[in-house]
């Protein structure tokens, strides 16, 4: 908490910087502010912020976004904190509040304000009156089975409004649950024993909205309940509040519920981040190896060890889901070796769960970027666990894109809460790729020796047995399309994010198509996607892109052939590739002039590149190594192959 003295002083910081029209400064500022907890805190820095709303779009790269409520409650008075917490979370928001209670007409009428404002993003914000208002009388005995049909109904109701607003809106969605009521008439001893509680209800319907939101495209379930939970329910909601004005949520507790809402939000923008490099001595074991000896370190399943065990449990889950752990350390490698030898016993983890270590006195921040170049992946992907605070502001300042969590000195069991409470790792879908990373950036090592011990890069190629499958990006699956739009910067020509309805309808009026790669080490998974779509009798290449750990073995080529031969096949006479230059995609710059297509002299937008290809002069051809699946009517079709 600040004292006046600092807030006074960090509110004319923070007015210097919106003077200066210095975006991170002004954030920066704001972030200090907010640990004031002070709701006039919260206002002032949304104010702050709103007037260089342009600024931070331009220097920070912030996305904007045309946002708007639908809802059934009150919302004006918690704006003030969404507008601050979508900033921290690099949006800036264009924020509509629909009107109160028009919720059905706004989602289902095409003519409606909502239709009309053409959202971006729309926050579907309906309290349990409005979803399943006959539940508390139902569920009033505890024994009434028709619980469930009355769930039933209140599901199809909402289905109908979401599908409905579907068939005329891209938008993506952020439907809000249902709070378990903290007070019941059963008591508390009924609505935990007695099967058909309002408790119980409430958890059943959650579960079913969750499941229709699953179903629909770029839909995700907020669920409010387990914030209310988190926070405490009997503080949730000001009763008096919610009767005098249907405000929802208590004042305190404003910028938890908006921080609840963006993370949702944010969820259906980008993608988790895929690396934790973590510290050893009083990270993942308690003390200091060099000093203490590999049985002088603390760990096991006695306190104050069992505090590291919880953290190494934490990253063994995080692996299962494809979350790649590295060790970054400074010490001897050959200790370490043996503390993971002699306490396997006490440790949650082995060496095996990591797919790099980088052990060493050197510069924590080499070992990054040599991990980053070595696993293909650019320095957002990273987080940074340590507990010095020399080596985490080290690395906040020479590599600001990387997250860095710094262990709590008061206390090391407090680690995997601060973990779990960022969104480093948030994500609706875990695809079969996720599940498969570990093994393939394992694989990918095992690659780059067989490299360097091949004669020549024709023959490390050959030898290599790679087989390319091409299927419908609505059998990737779905999720690990958008995933790829989202997160592939490097190899990508135009780093177009669409969204999952977008890529549905490439699919139904154009071409939707991704590759899956597999070779003699394993399956790589689904590493590419192309969109492309015909305008008269030329083909244009809306998104062509592919992960940067499958570039340089022909797979682009061999890509790129079988989205030429469909265009030609479907009537096109000419391909036209685009190529939008960002800070990431420079590799890629000419991709398109290599392989044969001339540069035209008008773009599509300002800063693009685009260049043509004549379908009726010649044909791409296909690596003679790269063995070709999916070539079948209306998948990929025959590739010319060289």
């Amino acid at each position: 908490m600040l004292n006046e003295t600092a807030r006074h002083e960090t509110r004319r910081t923070l007015k210097e910087a919106v003077s200066n029209r210095n975006a991170h400064a002004a954030i920066q500022a704001s972030r200090a502010l907010l640990a004031s907890g002070k709701p006039a805190d919260v206002m002032f820095c949304a104010s702050a912020l709103t007037g260089i709303a342009d600024v931070i779009q331009e220097q920070c790269g912030a996305k904007r976004l045309k946002t708007y409520v639908v809802r059934s409650v009150t919302v004006e008075p918690i704006q003030p904190a969404l507008t601050v917490e979508a900033v921290l979370s690099n949006f800036v928001l264009d924020l509509r509040i629909g009107g109160y209670g028009s919720y059905a007409d706004e989602l289902m009428n095409p003519q409606s304000e909502l239709a009309q404002f053409s959202p971006d993003a729309v926050l579907i914000l309906l309290d349990l009156e409005e979803i399943a208002g006959n539940l508390p009388d139902l569920c009033a005995t505890g024994k009434n089975a028709e619980v469930h049909q009355e769930i039933d109904q209140c599901v199809a109701r909402v289905a109908q409004m979401l599908t409905a607003f579907r068939r005329t809106s891209a938008a993506r969605i952020v439907f809000q649950g249902c709070a378990v009521p903290d007070l019941c008439s059963l008591g508390e001893i009924g609505a935990a024993n007695l099967p058909f509680s309002l408790a119980n209800a409430v958890q059943w319907l959650n579960q079913r909205l969750a499941s229709l939101c699953r179903a629909i495209s770029d839909c995700i379930f907020f669920d409010v309940d387990h914030l209310a939970a988190s926070y405490g329910r009997a503080r949730w909601r000001d009763t008096r509040m919610f009767l005098a004005s249907r405000l929802a949520v208590s004042a305190d507790a404003f910028s938890i519920y908006a921080h609840g809402l963006i993370r949702s939000l944010q969820a259906l923008y980008s993608t988790p981040r895929k690396v934790l490099c973590t510290d050893l001595d009083n990270t993942l074991w308690g003390g200091i190896l060099g000093e203490d000896g590999a049985e002088g370190i603390v760990v096991g399943s006695a306190f104050p060890g069992n505090s590291y065990l919880e953290y190494q449990r934490y990253l063994k889950r995080l692996s299962a889901r494809g979350i790649l752990l590295a060790v970054v350390s400074k010490n001897d490698e050959a200790d370490v070796r043996e503390a993971f030898q002699t306490r396997a016993a006490d440790l949650a983890l082995s060496l095996d769960n990591f797919v790099a270590l980088k052990i060493g006195w050197g510069e924590k921040s080499q070992s990054i970027r040599e991990l980053a170049k070595e696993l293909s992946l650019s320095l957002d992907s990273f987080v940074f666990v340590d507990d010095s605070p020399v080596e985490c502001e080290s690395i906040r300042r020479q590599m600001p894109e990387v997250a860095v969590v710094e262990v709590p000195g008061s206390g090391p069991w407090k680690l995997v809460e601060m973990l779990s409470r960022e969104s480093f790792f948030d994500t609706a879908e875990v695809t079969g790729d996720d599940l498969n990373r570990v093994h393939e950036y394992k694989a990918q090592a095992q690659r780059a020796q067989l490299e360097t011990s091949a004669a020549s890069r024709d023959e490390f190629l050959a030898s290599l047995g790679i087989v390319c499958t091409f299927e419908s990006a609505l059998r990737a699956p779905l999720a690990r399309a958008v995933q790829l739009l989202a997160k592939t910067n490097q190899f990508n020509l135009t780093t177009r994010r669409h969204s999952a309805t977008a890529v549905e309808d490439f699919a139904a009026n154009g071409q939707a198509w991704v590759v899956r790669v597999r070779d003699r080490f394993g399956d790589a998974g689904v590493v590419g996607l192309a969109l492309a779509r015909n305008v008269d009798d030329a083909c244009r290449i809306d998104s062509f892109l592919l992960s940067c750990r499958v570039i340089g073995r022909g797979i682009e080529s061999a890509f790129l052939a079988h989205i030429a031969e469909n265009a030609r096949q479907t009537g096109a006479k000419c391909i036209i590739g685009e190529y939008i230059p960002t800070r990431k995609n420079a590799s890629c710059a000419s991709f398109y002039a290599d392989h044969g297509f001339t540069q035209q002299a008008t773009a599509q937008e300002s800063n693009s590149i685009c260049y043509e290809f004549d379908l009726t002069a010649s044909a791409l051809s296909s690596p003679g190594w790269i063995t070709l699946e999916g070539n079948q009517s209306n998948e990929p079709s025959t590739v010319f192959a060289s």
